[in-house]
């Protein structure tokens, strides 16, 4: 069913008129910024072939059906990448705190001088992270003003549908749009809100292109501390004079440019395609312990698993058998999500970031804290030795 189009302040005056006729009686109304048609009206659009229900707001245009159909390979490097476990040392950890300590300026230094380190665990994070490239593309009429110059319309063939143009990404998992010109879709439309005029009337002087004047409030004399009166000073050599001021918008014209049109009239008027692309992220982490996972997505590891397709398979045979299930899901998750875009690749990967708990005694405090990422990043929530608003470390 076609869909509906939205009714018009303006229609055409005729099929090979050259300005359109206008519905309403107050001239005010038409050149007010709040009422004036935001765009030409649908109905003067030319009827285009595959573009028959589009406006000017954009729409999204599914893929011809078919053509994603690729066959989803399976992955080559299921069994995860061989990797060494590095282990942080108590001189590690103790020059870790330091420099977690000396970040902050109300931190004392004393506690990993002084503290006595009484275990160090060893654990890792894993991190999943699904990655999905796809293509959307939307369709609407568009204007801009014409200025002359060569006009690609449909004397010269066939409009090609959406997914028939070829745009392609500057690069691989980047988001990008483009915007291109629908080929043989162009005509020149009288500007809909002057008419064809190429400018407005201003509303500051109401066309007059004079405004009564401030200082003398339109009588052309001032007077004097004694009474008498004098001609003002301010009115008596503008253009107009007598108790008038040049209208300053307008430049004594009364008329101002058209913004829609920019002074020219007409407007160029065509069917406008939207190329986005996007890279949709999912992500799971698993084993973060105390350590919140903004902290964990941050670090650094090692990848364990990495691989790119057209469509690709869940992991099976990871160690972590939540990180296959999690595979999995967010891949179907993926699949229902983008049924209206182009999938152009995938591709997913698995890092493990080493975490180590260390549970320490300084004076009479016992607490933990944990290094994180091959950077020996620390999260200390509880740190001991604190000072503000002038306190004295002890």
């Amino acid at each position: 069913m076609p869909r509906s189009r939205r009714p018009s302040a303006y229609s055409l005056a005729s099929s090979h008129g050259s300005s359109y006729s206008r519905r309403g009686s107050s001239k005010a109304h038409l050149y007010d910024s709040d009422s004036a048609p935001s765009a030409p009206p649908l109905e003067a659009m030319d009827q285009v072939s595959g573009y028959e229900s589009i406006s000017f707001d954009a729409v999204n245009i599914p893929p011809p059906p078919g053509s994603q159909t690729c066959k989803t390979a399976a992955d080559k490097t299921e069994q995860p990448l061989p990797f060494d476990e590095e282990r942080v040392t108590e001189k590690q950890a103790r020059s870790a705190l330091m420099a977690f300590a000396k970040k902050h300026f109300c931190y004392g230094t004393a506690v990993p001088k002084d503290m006595a380190v009484t275990l160090l665990k060893y654990s890792s994070a894993f991190h999943y992270e699904l990655e999905t490239f796809t293509e959307k593309r939307e369709t609407s009429w568009t204007y801009a003003p014409y200025h002359g110059g060569v006009i690609d319309g449909p004397e010269n063939g066939s409009a090609p549908l959406p997914w028939s143009i070829e745009v392609t990404p500057t690069n691989p998992f980047e988001d990008e749009i483009k915007v291109v010109q629908v080929p043989h879709t162009a005509s020149v439309k009288t500007c809909h809100r002057c008419h064809a005029a190429g400018n407005l009337p201003c509303n500051e002087c109401n066309s007059k292109g004079w405004v009564r004047c401030i200082s003398c409030n339109g009588s052309s004399y001032n007077t004097d501390a004694s009474g008498n009166k004098e001609r003002c000073f301010y009115c008596y050599t503008t253009t107009y004079g007598r108790g008038r001021q040049d209208c300053c918008k307008c430049d004594t014209t009364g008329k101002l440019n058209c913004p829609t049109c920019d002074g020219t009239g007409h407007l160029l008027c065509y069917i406008q395609l939207t190329v986005t692309w996007k890279v949709n992220s999912s992500e799971h982490l698993v084993d973060c312990d105390a350590v919140p996972e903004a902290l964990i997505r941050g670090a650094s590891g090692k990848v364990a698993f990495d691989h790119e397709g057209e469509a690709i398979a869940p992991i099976k045979h990871f160690p972590d058998e939540t990180i296959n299930m999690a595979s999995a899901q967010l891949l179907q998750q993926h699949k229902r999500m983008f049924k209206d875009q182009h999938v152009l690749s995938q591709r997913h990967q698995v890092r493990i970031i080493p975490v180590t708990t260390v549970r320490y005694e300084w004076k009479y405090h016992r607490g933990f804290y944990y290094i994180y990422g091959e950077e020996h990043k620390v999260f200390c929530p509880d740190y001991p030795q604190k000072c503000c608003c002038g306190c004295t470390l002890m």
